[in-house]
């Protein structure tokens, strides 16, 4: 089903069941578990620390090993034009960074350098002027640009056809890592406890109340429990007959060795993504996604290598350091998972695609649910409830 359908069958019973929920948690308690340490995790524990909650986060390998440290980290809000709800909640996460880098200054590895789409085939280049059309109405900042613009953004691509382009200027990328590094240090120099490698076993249940987190190495006390572990959230849930439906997305990135200055955008050309990190590094994929193309992945970078070189030559010969090939957590109907889950009171889910983006406002919405019992407005259309 078409996620705009989706969203639009919630209607009223969405917000009446995310209300439900809420009040059903009430105001917890200031012992949180956070478990997963990527980037909602690590955004959500620092959010409680700075309001005093006693925060104790989880990570069974080691932070931001998992999907968020091979993700493209590409901060926007114009990839979410099919449904306003989810494109609003992009925006005030994209806000969130802007606030974020207020805060945490140079030591947040931020980019806002915009992005530029261009396509050579027409009938992809109508469908990237309609999105940009719907992106308009909606009060976002992007225009249409013209091919002589275009070579003038982007002085050493080849671009070869340009049937149609546009620029968005207020979108940025950020290594992931380095920022949950810096949550993680802000989050620990105001009390919260990090551990790993810990592996959580189990949640301790009583009738509808979550008491703690199992773990190998024993039992951990708590009055909230924030399940922000990507793809392992779902056994976790289930394990409570508590319904999340997620679908591992596989996608492939090279990262390579340092470069001249080659961009400052993030570029979406008709086959290749590209984007070079403040450190000089470029990080490509095959497409938005940067989806899986099977066979050896070695193989796969090389074809992904040569594909960003057909737009920027100068790539030809550059050295892939690391390709690496991550499970992205896609919720089935493609939306958040956001909010206290049912029949279980104080488990809260942190659930979704575009885990970056969504983060600061993730964390401040989380936060103001767990420690102020209320129910955000802009949450309703993402309750795990909608599962139930």
């Amino acid at each position: 089903m078409h996620r705009r359908n989706v969203l639009q069958l919630l209607g009223a019973t969405a917000v009446a069941a995310a209300y439900g929920s809420s009040a059903r948690a009430a105001r917890s308690g200031d012992r949180v578990v956070v478990i997963g340490a990527g980037i909602l995790g690590a955004a959500i524990s620092y959010h409680l620390a700075r309001r005093g909650a006693k925060v104790t986060l989880l990570e069974k390998t080691a932070p931001a090993s998992g999907t968020t440290g091979d993700s493209f980290a590409y901060l926007n809000a114009s990839t979410k034009s099919s449904s306003r709800p989810y494109f609003d909640l992009n925006a005030r996460g994209m806000a969130g960074w802007r606030r974020w880098q207020a805060e945490f200054g140079a030591a947040l590895p931020l980019q806002w350098g915009g992005s530029i789409y261009w396509r050579d085939e027409n009938a992809a280049a109508e469908k990237l002027l309609s999105t940009l059309r719907i992106c308009q109405e909606w009060g976002y900042s992007g225009r249409r640009v013209d091919e002589g613009e275009l070579r003038g953004l982007l002085p050493k691509a080849s671009l070869g056809r340009v049937d149609g382009a546009v620029v968005y200027e207020e979108e940025g990328v950020v290594d992931p890592v380095g920022a949950v590094r810096v949550l993680l240090d802000r989050a620990k120099a105001l009390g919260a406890t990090l551990r790993f490698p810990v592996e959580v076993t189990g949640i301790d249940v009583a009738g509808d109340r979550v008491r703690g987190v199992k773990t190998n190495e024993g039992n951990i006390e708590a009055d909230t429990v924030v399940v922000a572990a990507g793809i392992g959230s779902q056994w976790l849930a289930n394990s409570l007959g508590v319904k999340l439906p997620l679908v591992p997305s596989p996608g492939v990135l090279i990262h390579t060795a340092p470069q001249p200055k080659l961009l400052d955008s993030v570029v979406f050309a008709p086959t290749s993504t590209v984007k070079q990190s403040l450190d000089g590094r470029i990080v490509s994929s095959s497409g938005h996604e940067g989806s899986s193309e099977g066979g050896d992945l070695q193989q796969q970078g090389q074809r992904i290598l040569a594909n960003a070189a057909r737009y920027f030559p100068t790539l030809k010969d550059a050295k892939i350091e690391r390709v690496s090939h991550g499970l992205r957590v896609l919720p089935q109907d493609g939306f958040p998972v956001l909010g206290y889950a049912p029949k279980v009171g104080n488990l809260y889910l942190a659930v979704t695609h575009s885990g970056i983006t969504l983060a600061p406002a993730v964390a401040q919405f989380a936060t103001q649910e767990i420690l102020d019992g209320i129910a955000p407005d802009v949450l309703a259309p993402f309750r795990p409830t909608r599962f139930a």
